[in-house]
């Protein structure tokens, strides 16, 4: 379980880190301001995501 879970925070960084370098190389005529607001909002989900899978990593570590 844990080594699932690690593998899924790997993954979920490597997409944030995709989606950071796309919004830092977009402008107002490559992104409407409404998308951009969408993906900087899914940044941040992401990122509570990220918070999340860490803290069960560690209870499940704690818990063995």
């Amino acid at each position: 379980m844990i080594k699932k879970l690690q593998r899924e925070l790997k993954e979920l960084n490597a997409k944030r880190a995709k989606l950071s370098k796309f919004l830092s190389k977009q402008n107002k005529e490559t992104l409407s301001a409404h998308q951009r607001a969408l993906l900087i909002e899914q940044k941040q989900a992401m990122a509570k995501y990220v918070k999340v899978l860490k803290l069960r990593i560690k209870d499940l570590k704690e818990a063995k």
